[in-house]
């Protein structure tokens, strides 16, 4: 968290521009809707939603016809994973993510404050990563559980991020596996879409949410691109306004 302040004030004092949108959501413009909403006097209570693309892949696609490993070792193959796929099913990636929202949010928050749910099992975790390909199917029996205990209850199994912040009882966060009705906004997306959902004192009753593809070359691009159009506009305004202290 010091560290993080450090950076930010640094880069205040020497009236620098610093933007990051593509480090959660690629192109989706998440990061820009939190901004846009503090700068307007708004202020976030909840930011929850489905922030790894690959999981998204994963549990969308996971209805029982094939089993978990299967399909693990299939989003491999097609690059949807990480080239170690625990790097995925920890919950890490995601676990960062919700850290750089909470922060843009304007709350201090560390990354161990995160309760994180690693889905790989302790006695896999060490594992080279071709050792762990091999047993990708002791996988199979913790998932198929989960699996069919949210069918018996019409439900589904997805990876979320929460984060709340409450006047009385403070800050939580964490991201985990959780059980969702069907009728979930996060239960039904295409596979490896994100999906954001804010909640402000503007948005209490309503939630906002911003929801797309959160992974690829093109989007990514263009969210990079997004920010050095802002940044050229911004460098543009410095510029005009000290031609105009130089009239005057």
């Amino acid at each position: 968290t010091a560290h993080y302040n450090n950076l930010v004030n640094t880069a205040d004092s020497h009236n620098s521009l610093w933007l990051g949108n593509t480090t959660v959501g690629a192109g989706l413009p998440i990061n820009y809707a939190i901004d846009d909403l503090r700068q307007s006097g708004d202020s976030i209570i909840e930011l929850s939603g489905i922030f790894s693309g690959t999981l998204s892949w994963l549990f969308e696609t996971y209805d029982g016809s094939s089993k978990f490993s299967e399909l693990l070792l299939s989003a491999l193959a097609q690059g949807i994973t990480e080239p170690d796929p625990r790097e995925d099913l920890s919950g890490r990636d995601v676990q960062r993510k919700l850290l750089i929202l909470a922060r843009k949010a304007g709350f201090e928050l560390a990354l161990e404050d995160i309760d994180c749910q690693n889905l790989v099992p302790e006695a896999l975790q060490t594992l080279s990563t071709n050792d762990f390909l091999a047993r990708a199917n002791e996988l199979d029996e913790y998932f198929a559980t989960a699996l069919s205990e949210a069918n018996g209850k019409d439900a589904c199994i997805r990876y979320v991020a929460r984060f709340q912040h409450n006047q009385k009882t403070g800050i939580s966060a964490k991201v985990s596996l959780e059980v969702l009705p069907q009728s979930d906004a996060f239960a039904n997306l295409t596979p490896c879409d994100n999906i954001f959902q804010i909640s402000s004192h503007w948005y209490q009753d309503n939630p906002l949410i911003i929801r797309g593809p959160g992974a690829g070359r093109d989007v990514t691009a263009g969210g990079l691109h997004s920010d050095l159009v802002k940044i050229c506009q911004q460098l543009a305004h410095k510029q005009s306004q000290v031609k105009i202290k130089g009239i005057n």
